[in-house]
Parts: C-alpha cells; structure tokens; sequence
C-alpha cells in the first residue's frame, strides 16, 4: 500500500509539470483585451514595453474624463522607488461629440488650440523638458473611437502615437486600448 501510495504521488508530481512554466510573456499579451463593456481596463506599449495603470497615484492611476468638448484620458505607473509615469491624451474644442469609428488625429503640442495630442511624461513634469514627450505637427499619432455608449457613459477606442521630447528623443506609444466608464 505505502508503494502505491508513493508511486500515485510522484507520477502525480511528475504530470503537474509543466515546461511552459519559466517562458516569459510577451509585453503585447500583458496588455489587457480590447473590450466595449466599461470594464475600466487601459494599457499600451511604450519602446515595446507593456504599460498598465498601476500604483497608488493621486487622481487615480486610470481617468477618463468626457465634457462634450474636452477628453483626457491618462494611464499613470507609480512603481517602488521609481519615478511616476503617466501617458495621456488630451483633447480640447472638440466641434461635435465623440462617435464610434471616429478617428482623430494626435498632431499638436499642448499649448495649442484646439489641442489633440498624446503625452507622455515624468513626475508631472511640464514642457520644455527631457522628462516631457509630446505629439507635434510633425510627429503624430491616432486616437480612434471604437465605442461610446452615452447612456452607460462608457468610451473605448485604441490609440497609438510618438512623442519627442526637449531634447529630440522620441517614445513609441503602440498598440494603445481603453475600456473606461467616465
């Protein structure tokens, strides 16, 4: 009986292992499925690096906010012992509300109006400055609407942009998804 015992467990042990156990994620499947229902769920890639709302950020590290005219949104990282990380989008003057296949073009600094553009900084840090990475004229991206539920006030839509910085860098913002109740 103890022999039996014994050999069920290891031939237990031994099905229960698994060789895809240690092969690491790829960053593009840490990101959180594109969804329509208000699931409050954002990410991206940054430089090819997955970027999901995390920490304890004040304002919140997922907010959308939708006034007729204006729409910001912003993913924000808060890590141990690193600096706060946050992507946004900001637009501002909008003519007519947000419709679903709508696509908007990220295409200015933040200064300008009627702004449409895609940040991406450090610790709050404002423009002009390394830390501070901006859309322009000249480096762009896209906001595209793939939901919008007035009723249920729920937005979803997929984004991408680059972003340069006082000093010429640039970030690649890809793959971009939200899901958020505002």
């Amino acid at each position: 009986m103890k022999t039996l015992l014994i050999t069920l467990l290891t031939a237990s042990f031994l099905l229960s292992c698994n060789k895809d156990d240690d092969k690491p994620i790829a960053e593009i499947d840490k990101l959180p499925p594109a969804t329509q229902t208000g699931a409050n769920t954002a990410g991206c890639l940054v430089n090819g690096e997955a970027f999901l709302p995390k920490g304890n950020v004040q304002g919140g590290n997922l907010v959308l906010n939708y006034f007729g005219t204006d729409f910001t949104f912003k993913i924000a990282q808060k890590r141990l012992n690193e600096p706060l990380k946050s992507i946004g989008i900001i637009l501002e003057q909008l003519e007519a509300p947000l419709e679903i296949n709508q696509l908007i073009i990220l295409n200015t600094e933040i200064e300008t109006l009627p702004t449409r553009t895609g940040i991406y900084m450090f610790d709050g840090t404002p423009p002009p400055s390394p830390l501070f990475h901006q859309t322009t004229p000249h480096i762009k991206g896209e906001l595209l609407i793939t939901h919008h539920d007035f009723d249920n006030a729920i937005l979803s839509g997929t984004f991408w942009f680059d972003a340069i910085n006082s000093e010429g860098e640039i970030v690649e913002i890809r793959e971009g998804r939200f899901d958020v109740q505002y």
